[in-house]
């Protein structure tokens, strides 16, 4: 049993990913911002249980100066300086004093300040457990030596405080994070929107309209996909004429032979005249001869025109290459007793595709040797050039008017002049222009020196070629 996977979607990786990655960055930074405020805070609250002290201390030194501070508590036990009223601040509480004789303990304190000593230190801070409880005490000792001040808070305290600041940055990051996880879901909804339309487009196109697709308002990373599609599109579209082509052709052509075939032999089998039956299967065979050289070259124009522009070309020898091509068709030229002659150096070589440039050559000299009468003569030269090689076939044949030469090699087109002077289809030159148009190279026609129709190519040589001569 096969499992099928649905695809994942890009928009909500995006979502997940951005979104843990703010979940994840922003997590971080409270916690670290949470340590440092806590280290700030306890830092703060240090310096001012100093201050407090510190302004405490400078009022009891005044008061020794003056020599009113033993009064002050015979008077009131809780002076205002000391022990004030609640006015009901969550804060209010936070700091206790307390004025300590060395002698006869505590004499004054706030009213948050327990009734012994804070701490038993005379300077600096220290931390001490009162009541369950762990207070940060700071201790100044007057000059004389006979009192200390100790300010104090309770440890709860600070935590309540610290705490309390944490759950505000941990409340504004909840309020928050809903917040922009809506910001960028409607970013990378709107920045997907010409994906999702590209996608729309594509699944409301009906079967065969391959027209391309518009690149207008594309993001600049989704437009070589699209282009990518349209060459597709224009490949689909080249695909599926060159069918409708190949499929109208083949029954445009067929069907007159097919139809003469079917009367030669309904001649043979009427007939009874053995010298008109064999004429009749004699052009039965020719009928099918034609038919049979017919399909080949649509069958060959077919797969030229399905080839794809990157072709795969190699080195190929032109020298060799033609050589092997006339081996091929000399018995055609032996029969009619036409020399074949080949110019040209051994070492003159291009990048072609090797069967196709094949197809082209056979082509061409079969259509010299087939327009050429008995005892003629066709030749073939190979030129070396700076920037280019030239390959030119001469025939001494009829040769094509010069209002033809921009139309032999329409598909079907043959010249009137020579279309009873040999079989054909009409098809050889135009499977050549689709060959030369592969390769980037030319084709010219004109008058050939010998009398029939010459026929110029010109190859272009790559610039590795060129660099080393």
């Amino acid at each position: 049993m096969r499992l099928k996977f649905r695809p994942r979607s890009l928009k909500k990786q995006l979502l997940f990913f951005l979104l843990s990655s703010l979940l994840l960055v922003w997590g971080a930074t409270v916690y670290v911002s949470y340590q440092q405020t806590r280290d700030e805070i306890t830092k703060l609250f240090n310096a001012e249980l100093a201050q407090s002290a510190r302004v405490v201390h400078a009022f009891v030194e005044n008061l020794l100066q003056q020599r009113r501070l033993t009064k002050l508590w015979d008077q009131d036990k809780s002076p205002d300086l000391f022990y004030m009223p609640i006015l009901g601040h969550k804060y209010e509480r936070k700091i206790a004093f307390q004025l300590r004789s060395v002698k006869e303990g505590v004499v004054l304190r706030s009213e948050s300040a327990p009734e012994f000593a804070l701490s038993l230190t005379r300077n600096g801070y220290s931390e001490t457990l009162i009541n369950n409880h762990v207070w940060h005490v700071f201790s100044i000792g007057t000059e004389n030596g006979d009192y200390v001040i100790h300010v104090g808070q309770r440890d709860d305290i600070r935590r309540e405080l610290i705490e309390s600041l944490a759950n505000q940055q941990l409340l504004a990051m909840l309020l928050a994070f809903p917040v922009l996880g809506l910001v960028i879901w409607l970013i990378v909804s709107r920045t997907l929107r010409p994906v999702v339309q590209l996608k729309e487009q594509l699944a409301s196109r009906e079967v065969g309209y391959l027209q391309p697709l518009s690149l207008d308002k594309l993001p600049e990373e989704v437009v070589p996909m699209v282009e990518q599609i349209n060459t597709l599109f224009v490949l689909l579209e080249q695909a599926f004429a060159n069918e409708r082509n190949f499929t109208s052709d083949a029954s445009h052509e067929l069907k007159t032979p097919l139809a003469g075939l079917m009367t030669q032999l309904q001649v043979a089998q009427k007939t009874k005249d053995a010298a008109m039956r064999g004429q009749a299967l004699q052009k039965c065979q020719q009928a099918v001869l034609r038919m049979t050289h017919m399909v080949q070259q649509l069958l060959t124009l077919s797969r030229v025109q399905h080839q794809n522009v990157q072709l795969g070309k190699q080195w190929v020898n032109l020298n060799q290459a033609m050589i092997a091509v006339i081996a091929e068709i000399e018995f055609s030229a032996h029969e009619k007793n036409i020399e074949i002659e080949l110019q040209g150096d051994d070492g003159i070589a291009i990048q072609a595709n090797s069967q196709l440039l094949n197809i082209l050559f056979r082509n061409l000299i079969d259509n010299a040797i087939k327009y050429t009468p008995a005892d003629g003569r066709v030749s073939v030269t190979l030129l070396r050039e700076v920037k280019q090689v030239r390959v030119l076939i001469e025939d001494s044949g009829p040769g094509v008017a010069d209002e033809d030469y921009a139309r032999i090699t329409h598909r079907f087109f043959r010249c009137v002049d020579t279309a009873q002077a040999a079989e054909g289809s009409g098809l050889g030159l135009s499977i050549v222009t689709r060959i030369i148009r592969l390769h980037d190279a030319d084709i010219d026609f004109s008058k050939a020196q010998l009398g029939g129709l010459k026929v110029s190519l010109r190859f272009d040589l790559p610039k590795s070629a060129l660099k080393t001569n």
